[in-house]
C-alpha cells in the first residue's frame, strides 16, 4: 500500500501522528491497568453518585439498537453527535451516572472552564484555537 502525499490539507499529517504518539506515549505506564485501585472497600464510595436522584426509578430498557455507546462524557457525546451527522439514527448511549458529562458531570468546579489535559480533547483544540475560541 503507498501513501499518498496530502499537500492541500495545510498540515503535515506525519508530525500530526507524531505529535499524538508523543502524548500517548507520556501516558503509558509499564504496570498497565493495575496501577488502578478497585473502587472497593475505603474506596467504595467513589462507585456512588451523590448527585443522582434516588428516588427515581424506570422500566429497564429492553430494545435493541444499531450502535451502543458506553459512557456518556465528551468522548460519548462526540461519537453519538459524529454518528447522527453520519446518517445513524438508532444510538443509544449508555451512562452509569445519573446524567451526561463524564468529567464534567462528576467534578462540579465552580467557573471551570476546561478541567483536565485530555488526548481526547488534542482533535478539537487544534481547530478550536484556529478560529479564536478553546481552553
Amino acid at each position: 500500500m503507498s501513501v499518498t502525499p496530502h499537500t492541500d490539507l495545510g498540515f503535515d499529517p506525519e508530525a500530526l501522528r507524531a505529535k499524538y504518539r508523543a502524548e500517548r506515549d507520556r501516558r503509558i505506564r509499564p504496570d498497565g491497568s493495575a496501577q488502578y485501585r478497585g473502587a472497593t472497600g475505603e474506596f467504595g464510595y467513589y462507585d456512588e453518585d451523590p448527585y443522582a436522584d434516588t428516588e427515581l426509578t424506570r422500566e429497564p430498557l429492553d430494545d435493541r439498537v444499531e450502535v451502543a455507546i458506553v459512557g456518556g462524557g465528551f468522548g460519548g457525546l462526540l461519537a453519538a453527535a459524529r454518528l447522527r451527522q453520519a446518517g445513524v439514527q438508532d444510538i443509544r448511549v449508555i451512562e452509569k451516572g445519573g446524567d451526561f458529562g463524564g468529567t464534567w458531570y462528576w467534578n462540579r468546579y465552580p467557573g471551570i472552564h476546561c478541567d483536565i489535559e485530555s488526548y481526547v480533547y488534542m482533535p478539537l483544540t487544534d481547530r478550536v484555537r484556529s478560529v479564536g475560541g478553546g481552553c
